[in-house]
């Protein structure tokens, strides 16, 4: 089976340089790979060229092109999409380096599990921090994104894992999909800028459709530098997330989702409290 890469970006040149050098590396070649730009300088461009002939020497096709629409990661994954000739279509953030078999081991996956029509690989460097465990149990309770063990249910990440087992949901820095799977769903456009929580959207929407469809393998290894580069800081940004996630919640769950995104909401402004409180006693 062949293999495209999608790539949305917005600047992270340095990022983007190291994962395609990790792309080259693959023991399990893609036959291509569309880099869809929303950087308003060339920067991304220039890069695109300069890699574009170490790329051919390894019979990979580079394509790049810039997103022809609002900005979006959502709208530029679905733009990959549309470029794309590959079989398996894997969708990467442009701050991921892969290990040299994430490919091969993904491909695994697909050929063991016939019925298997999304998988993700395991990010080896989630953060811990202080007071991890205790942020855990709160994040747990209020329904936010937590870590499991040899588990990835809905708003679940393994941070320990010991082999392929089924998802719910999608990290969408990197997970691979059936072709097939885009004559059904495509990532939503209405999430624009920094489309947060278009992975869970798109994957959680898959999940139920086709149950028992979606994998996470611990032999396909990947870094995710969640790099600060071309992110939105400030209220802005929690404006901008708070309302993405409000959308999404809505959509899968209907009046549940607006009452979960309220009790979130509550879980988020306990976090703060005592974030300031720590601020100030420290």
């Amino acid at each position: 089976m062949s293999v495209s890469v999608i790539i949305p970006t917005y600047y992270r040149r340095k990022e983007l340089a190291e994962l395609l050098n990790s792309l080259l590396r693959q023991t399990y070649k893609p036959s291509e790979i569309i880099i869809v730009d929303d950087t308003p300088t060339y920067e991304i461009a220039n890069l695109c060229e300069e890699f574009s002939i170490k790329l051919a020497k390894e019979k990979i096709e580079l394509i790049y092109c810039k997103n022809p629409k609002k900005k979006s990661s959502s709208i530029a994954r679905n733009v990959g999409v549309e470029k794309s000739s590959g079989d398996i279509l894997l969708f990467l953030d442009s701050d991921v380096v892969l290990f040299q078999d994430y490919i091969e081991n993904i491909m695994h996956v697909f050929n063991k599990y016939p019925n298997a029509l999304a998988v993700q690989g395991w990010i080896v460097n989630l953060r811990r921090g202080k007071f991890y465990y205790l942020r855990q149990v709160f994040y747990k309770i209020f329904f936010m994104s937590h870590h499991a063990q040899n588990r990835c249910r809905l708003f679940e990440y393994p941070s320990v894992l010991t082999e392929i087992s089924e998802c719910q949901a999608l990290h969408g820095s990197n997970f691979a999909v059936k072709r097939n799977v885009f004559n059904e769903i495509r990532f939503d456009e209405k999430l624009l800028g920094t489309a947060y929580m278009e992975d869970l959207l798109f994957s959680y929407t898959l999940f139920r459709k086709h149950p028992h469809s979606l994998f996470i393998t611990p032999y396909a290894k990947c870094i995710h530098k969640i790099s600060e580069a071309g992110r939105e800081k400030g209220d802005k940004a929690e404006k901008h997330k708070s309302a993405c996630r409000l959308y999404v919640l809505t959509k899968l769950f209907g009046f549940k989702g607006k009452l979960l995104y309220i009790w979130q909401n509550v879980g988020h402004t306990i976090l703060k409290f005592f974030k300031r409180l720590i601020k100030y006693s420290s």
